[in-house]
C-alpha cells in the first residue's frame, strides 16, 4: 500500500511538470504561427506632425558605483530632441555612487539635457517606492525605465515611442541582449534562458493577445496607464510583474518589440544569479496570490485566464523537481517492479511533454539567435536543462517564503553589477566586499543532493535501468555545478 501511494505521488509530480510543458507547447505554437510578423518601427514623422511627446527617463539605482556613469551617459546621448526628454536618477545609494552621480550630472547638464537627482535617505518601498516618488514629479507623458546594468542604444526612444500611436497601448517592452553572454557557462545558460523568454515566450504572449509582463527595465510606459492601474506598489518582490497584470486587467494593452534590443549585463556570480532568481520566484508567487483572484472575477476570455495562471504559477515546477530529486533512489526500485512496458507507456509520454517542450523552446531561441554553429553551442541545451533543474532548491525556498513568510514588505536584494565591457570573456570586473552577497547556505544542500544523484546513477546501472541514467545525470551535474561554484566564490 505504501509503495502504491509513493508511486501515485511520484507520477502526480511528473504530470504536474508535464502540464506546464504542454502549456509551453501552446506558446511555441502561437510563436510559430506568427513568427513572420514584422515588428518594424514606426516612423515618427507619420505620427507626430509637430512636437514629439515628452518622455521622462527613470534610472533607479542602489549602490552601483561600477555602472551608474555608463548608464547615465548612455541615456543622455539619445538622438531624441534634448528638450523633449528628462532624466531622473532615483538614487537610494549608501556608498560613493551618489558622488559619482553628482559628477556625471554636471557633464549631462552641459549637453542641454534636463537631469534630476532624487536621493532618498531610506529604501521605503525599494525600487517600487523610488519609481513612485519619481513618477509624482515626472513631467513626461511617457516613462522609460532602465536598470543600472543597461546600455540602451541612442535610437531607443526614436524606435519605440511611435508604438504609442495606438491609444490603447499602455507599455512597450524591448528585448534584452547581453554584453557578457560568453563569459562563462553560467552566463551562456542565462543568455539562452532569457533569449527564449523574450524571443519565444514574450513574442507569443504579445502576438496571442495574452497577458505579458514588463521586465522591469528596457521598456516605456504610458504614464496614464501606470496611474489608472493603481501605481507602483511594493507588496511583492516583482513590482514590474504586479503592475503589468493590474494594468492589463484595467484594459491597457502591452506589446513586445523584438527589433529593438537593449544591451544588458548578466550576473557573473552564481550567488548573484541565485539571489536574482529567488527574487523573481518569490515575486511571481506573491503576484499570483494578489492578482489571480481578481482576474478570475473579470470578464476576460478563458484562454487568457488559463495562460495567466500558468504564467504566475510556473515556479511551482521547481518544488516538484526538488521532491523528485529526493525520491530518485526509491523511485528507481519501485519503477523496476512496475515492468518495462508500463514505464514506456507512462514515463515516456510524460518525459516528452515536460523535457521535449523545454528542448524545443530553447532550441528555437538558439536558432532565432543563429547561435547553432559549434558542438559547444549544441551541448549548451542539455546543460541549460540541468542548471534549470538545479535551481529547484533556491526557488522552492522562495516559494515557501512567499506562502508562509512574513506579510510585511519583503526586502529587495539587488543583484550586484561589475561593469564588465563584455571584452573579457573569462573574468568579471572585481567587486568590492561590500557588494558581495551573504553566505549561501543552499550550497550545502546542493552538494548533498548531487552526491545523492550520483548514488542514484550507480544504482540505476546496477538495476539495468540505463535509460534513466541521463535523467539522473541532469540532477547530478546541475546540483554539483551550483554547489561547487558557490563554495568557490565563498572562499575567493
Amino acid at each position: 500500500m505504501g509503495s502504491d501511494l509513493f508511486l501515485i505521488f511520484y507520477f502526480f509530480l511528473l504530470f504536474w511538470i508535464a502540464s506546464y510543458g504542454i502549456h509551453l507547447y501552446w506558446l511555441i505554437f502561437i510563436y510559430l504561427k506568427n513568427r513572420k510578423r514584422s515588428d518594424a518601427t514606426i516612423p515618427l514623422a507619420d505620427i507626430y506632425d509637430s512636437e514629439l511627446p515628452l518622455v521622462t527617463i527613470q534610472l533607479p539605482v542602489y549602490n552601483e558605483r561600477f555602472v551608474v556613469e555608463r548608464l547615465i551617459k548612455a541615456v543622455s546621448n539619445f538622438d531624441y530632441p534634448p528638450d523633449r526628454f528628462e532624466i531622473q536618477v532615483l538614487d537610494d545609494s549608501t556608498d560613493d555612487t551618489t558622488a559619482i552621480i553628482g559628477t556625471v550630472m554636471k557633464q549631462v547638464e552641459e549637453m542641454g539635457v534636463t537631469i534630476t537627482h532624487l536621493h532618498r535617505d531610506h529604501r521605503r518601498g525599494y525600487k517600487a517606492g523610488a519609481l513612485a516618488d519619481g513618477l509624482s514629479i515626472a513631467r513626461g507623458e511617457f516613462i522609460a525605465i532602465f536598470d543600472s546594468d543597461n546600455i540602451p542604444r541612442v535610437d531607443f526612444l526614436q524606435k519605440l515611442i511611435g508604438r504609442f500611436s495606438d491609444p490603447t497601448i499602455g507599455m512597450v517592452q524591448a528585448r534584452w541582449s547581453f554584453i557578457n553572454r560568453d563569459q562563462s557557462l553560467l552566463c551562456r545558460a542565462q543568455a539562452l534562458f532569457l533569449d527564449a523568454h523574450f524571443l519565444i515566450e514574450q513574442a507569443a504572449r504579445s502576438y496571442g493577445n495574452l497577458f505579458m509582463n514588463f521586465n522591469g527595465t528596457a521598456g516605456i510606459w504610458r504614464k496614464r496607464a501606470i496611474i489608472e492601474a493603481g501605481g507602483w506598489q511594493s507588496d511583492t518582490l516583482t513590482e514590474d510583474l504586479d503592475l503589468s497584470y493590474r494594468a492589463q486587467m484595467a484594459g491597457w494593452k502591452m506589446i513586445f518589440v523584438e527589433a529593438v534590443d537593449v544591451p544588458t549585463e548578466l550576473p557573473a556570480s552564481i550567488r548573484s544569479f541565485k539571489s536574482q532568481q529567488y527574487r523573481w520566484a518569490r515575486g511571481a508567487v506573491e503576484t499570483g496570490l494578489k492578482v489571480l483572484p481578481n482576474l478570475y472575477r473579470k470578464r476576460f476570455p478563458y484562454r487568457v485566464k488559463l495562460a495567466a495562471t500558468f504564467h504566475l504559477t510556473h515556479k511551482s515546477v521547481s518544488l516538484a523537481l526538488l521532491l523528485l530529486a529526493v525520491m530518485l533512489v526509491p523511485a528507481l526500485y519501485l519503477r523496476l517492479e512496475s515492468g518495462l512496458l508500463k514505464i514506456l507507456l507512462v514515463d515516456l509520454p510524460i518525459f516528452l511533454a515536460g523535457t521535449g517542450s523545454m528542448s524545443l523552446f530553447y532550441g528555437l531561441a538558439y536558432r532565432r539567435q543563429k547561435k547553432i554553429r559549434t558542438t559547444k553551442n549544441l551541448l549548451l541545451l542539455p546543460a541549460m536543462t540541468s542548471l534549470g533543474v538545479a535551481l529547484s532548491i533556491n526557488n522552492s525556498l522562495a516559494i515557501f517564503s512567499a506562502l508562509f513568510g512574513s506579510h510585511q514588505t519583503p526586502e529587495f536584494v539587488r543583484t550586484p553589477k561589475t561593469g564588465t565591457s563584455g571584452e573579457n570573456k573569462s573574468h568579471p570586473s572585481p567587486v568590492s566586499s561590500d557588494y558581495k552577497i551573504k553566505f549561501d547556505r543552499t550550497m550545502v544542500i546542493e552538494i548533498g543532493l548531487a552526491l545523492y544523484a550520483l548514488v542514484a546513477i550507480g544504482y540505476a546501472g546496477w538495476l539495468g535501468l540505463y535509460f534513466s541514467m541521463p535523467f539522473l545525470a541532469t540532477f547530478a551535474f546541475g546540483f554539483m555545478y551550483y554547489g561547487l561554484r558557490s563554495l568557490g566564490e565563498h572562499f575567493a
